[in-house]
């Protein structure tokens, strides 16, 4: 699987998460098919609470969102979106009604790890190898 990340910058204006779902997403979509005939399989809002500090407002993102396809080709051609003038000029005037500023983009490849156990047995039994090492 593919992704296209959007990375919102945290800020003075907070994520507006109702704004994003109920207009600003249902436009992107509708763009994305009229100019590109493509839809994601899946899209994930990750709505920061706070940074890794634990302090409220701490996070260096108010949210991100990701776009997931099962294709490679798909996530390519979702990237190049805005070279289509309405989409870009509609979507970017959009940003200052949810965000503090027009997200980072990240492509990336979904890697699903689910050997969790494997990994945990494997620490420990390399712990108790160390163990008999001293």
């Amino acid at each position: 699987m593919h992704a296209l990340s959007f990375l919102y910058p945290a800020g003075s204006q907070p994520f507006d998460a109702v704004h994003w779902k109920e207009v600003h997403l249902p436009l992107g979509l509708g763009l994305t098919d009229k100019h590109l005939g493509i839809r994601p399989d899946r899209i994930m809002l990750f709505h920061a609470i706070r940074g890794g500090d634990l302090q409220d407002a701490s996070a260096p993102y108010g949210a991100i969102a990701t776009c997931i396809f099962s294709d490679k080709e798909q996530v390519e051609a979702f990237s190049t979106l805005f070279e289509f003038e309405e989409a870009a000029r509609r979507l970017s005037e959009d940003f200052p009604n949810y965000t503090a500023g027009p997200p980072n983009v990240m492509v990336c490849e979904i890697r699903d790890v689910t050997d969790i156990d494997v990994m945990i047995e494997q620490f420990q039994a390399d712990e108790a190898g160390r163990q008999n090492d001293r």
